[in-house]
């Protein structure tokens, strides 16, 4: 056997191997769904920990393309939901597939500014479920949502090692957009949720349920709000690649999903949504031309397209024509509760995933209703009080400052436009913020926002693997030429 072929021989076997998982999976995953939808759940989880632990590339993307479709599993058991699962399985796959090749850990878990301001504002949360309040089923619920969110953001900055990386996860993004307005436009047109909606979601929270049909599109969401959420943490992405993508296919691709998008956000008729896309427009008209006289023209474009549009939206639905009083009275009932549950424990608050139970001390809420604050800021105040809301900040700061670094310094047309879309995204979750807190409700919303923040995280482990070998090599170099004693 020639030195060729038997370098090749390793790699023929793990494809055979990956090819006989694939098969197998398949065939377990028909007979789970024939079974039982939970059996499905385990199989489905198994398949994800066995394929990330041999580092099939594809699994990322698959994972990214189903990110909103979110089945609710009828267990009683913290992990309420198949994408929290499937996290939790990725995270364990690739932790093994690092320990099997050798590689270092600490720099994985713990390097990066990012990285350790995520870490501090989950230990935040944890211990102001825990420790400092009594723990409650609701709080253990998110608390396992925010650790696959944590899982999540570890196997993504592990997997997203090159430019071709970042590309093909944010082609499989718009690709999942697409469908997801699809299938909001299919709602629209038939006047209802659908019965495939039924049937994807036929087990859900009290608290989740939507209110019965009112023009509003979900598409694969738990609700409209967070549907207008999720798309504005994606136009983002559109954008970039629609103005500095090198590639045709690459620009069409986002202008399609960029068009598709803002038709679904306006039929989703979240007010608070519409306003961070405008917030998005004005951000991206300021700060992607080349030229000051270029972006001026920008800046002048968005403001007509943006008056004329709410004039036009205004006249098609009635609920953007203004805030009406209902709407009015409950937010301010809302917030004045929201205040008094963090004057209650300003400093740790409530504890993560508690504000809905503990609203209902503060205020009177009707039998049945389940009521977030309606606000990103408040509800933070609320739930992990001034350390928590400080450590969601830091994360933020150091977040956009490192996508700053992606955006200017980077090379890499890919990475810069990841680093504008990060920055454009958390731009517009902190602008809805304003008005409506879509986390804990919709989880395909926080997974997305997470996957964004990976961004940011896995640009800073490349730029520190790539300063540690510089540093080897002048340290190798060095000792090379240095003369003998």
């Amino acid at each position: 056997m020639t030195r060729s072929a038997e370098m090749a021989a390793p790699g023929n076997q793990s494809t055979r191997w990956i090819e006989l998982l694939l098969v197998t999976s398949s065939v377990a995953l028909t007979f789970a769904a024939w079974f039982s939808p939970l059996a499905l759940a385990l199989v489905a989880g198994a398949a994800v920990l066995l394929l990330a632990g041999m580092r099939f590339r594809p699994l990322l993307l698959a994972i990214v393309l189903f990110m909103p479709v979110n089945p609710y599993l009828n267990w009683d058991l913290p992990i309420r939901d198949l994408q929290t699962l499937l996290r939790f399985c990725l995270f364990a796959g690739t932790l093994l597939a690092r320990q099997r090749a050798g590689q270092p850990m600490w720099p994985w878990l713990f390097s990066g500014r990012v990285t350790r301001a995520l870490l501090g504002y989950f230990a935040v949360a944890v211990l102001a479920a825990t420790v400092f309040n009594p723990p409650t089923g609701a709080a253990a619920r998110e608390l396992m949502r925010l650790a696959s969110y944590l899982c999540f953001y570890y196997a993504v900055i592990d997997w997203l090692r090159t430019e071709k990386d970042v590309k093909a996860v944010l082609h499989v993004l718009l690709v999942a957009t697409i469908v997801v307005t699809l299938f909001g436009f299919y709602q629209y047109m038939i006047g209802d949720y659908s019965s495939l909606y039924e049937a994807l979601y036929p087990i859900q929270d009290e608290a989740l349920k939507n209110p019965p049909w009112a023009g509003r599109i979900t598409s694969f969401l738990s609700h409209y709000n967070g549907l207008a959420a999720y798309l504005n943490m994606v136009i983002p992405v559109c954008i970039g690649l629609a103005v500095r993508a090198k590639d045709k296919f690459s620009r069409v691709l986002a202008w399609t999903c960029l068009v598709f998008s803002s038709f679904a956000l306006l039929l989703t008729q979240s007010r608070g949504g519409l306003l961070a896309y405008v917030a998005i427009l004005l951000l991206s008209a300021y700060v992607l031309p080349r030229s000051g006289k270029a972006r001026l023209r920008w800046v002048a474009a968005v403001l007509v397209f943006s008056l004329s549009g709410a004039v036009l939206a205004g006249q098609i639905f009635t609920r953007l024509q203004g805030v009406d009083l209902y709407t009015e009275v409950t937010r301010l009932g809302i917030w004045a509760g929201a205040g008094l549950v963090f004057a209650g424990n300003p400093v740790i608050g409530v504890g993560y995933g508690n504000f809905k139970t503990a609203l209902t001390s503060a205020i009177a809420v009707p039998d049945g209703y389940m009521l977030d604050a309606h606000n990103l800021y408040l509800e933070l105040l609320a739930e992990t009080g001034i350390i928590g809301f400080a450590a969601f900040a830091i994360l933020i700061i150091a977040s956009v400052r490192c996508a700053r670094r992606m955006f200017c310094a980077s090379d890499e047309a890919m990475i810069s436009i990841a680093g504008f879309a990060v920055i454009a995204a958390i731009t517009g979750v902190l602008v809805h913020g304003m008005v409506e807190y879509v986390f804990h409700n919709s989880p395909q919303c926080a997974a997305m926002f997470f996957l964004l923040v990976s961004l940011a995280g896995a640009y800073e482990l490349k730029t520190s693997r790539i300063s540690q070998t510089r540093s080897a090599t002048a340290n190798s170099q060095q000792l090379s030429t240095s003369p003998e004693c």
